[in-house]
């Protein structure tokens, strides 16, 4: 979990788009583990969209192995997405295949604008595609 930005409080994950990989320690792991989450504030539904990459192939001292990457999330596209949520059968089940979590997969492939806000949009099918407030 993590604090929100805007009033303090503590934010909770209401869908986890995407992971691969097994986390490190764990059995299984062989060197990439990495997820997608959006988690909203339960106050004022501020929302944060984080990417979290773990690689462990170079030593320790030589680059990061965790690195993670965030975007505040707009409250008009937390309410949005949460409405749409309702169409999924498991929004905190990363490998989930119903198309609203293949929409979020898809329209955080590529990689966003850093330091840049972003919102969730929805497409004319009323899916959810997570969007840099710059390209609106």
């Amino acid at each position: 979990m993590s604090v929100c930005v805007a009033c303090r409080a503590e934010q909770r994950t209401v869908v986890c788009i995407d992971s691969w990989g097994v986390p490190h320690g764990s059995p299984g792991h062989q060197v990439n583990y990495r997820w997608s989450n959006l988690a909203v504030c339960p106050e004022c539904e501020a929302g944060l969209l984080v990417h979290f990459d773990h690689d462990c192939f170079q030593q320790p001292w030589e680059e990061p192995w965790d690195m993670d990457w965030s975007w505040p999330v707009a409250v008009d596209g937390v309410q949005r997405l949460k409405a749409v949520l309702a169409r999924c059968p498991d929004p905190l089940q990363p490998s989930c295949g119903c198309p609203v979590h293949r929409s979020l997969r898809d329209s955080t492939e590529e990689s966003l604008p850093r330091e840049v806000p972003v919102t969730i949009v929805l497409t004319e099918d009323g899916l959810p595609q997570v969007r840099s407030v710059r390209m609106l």
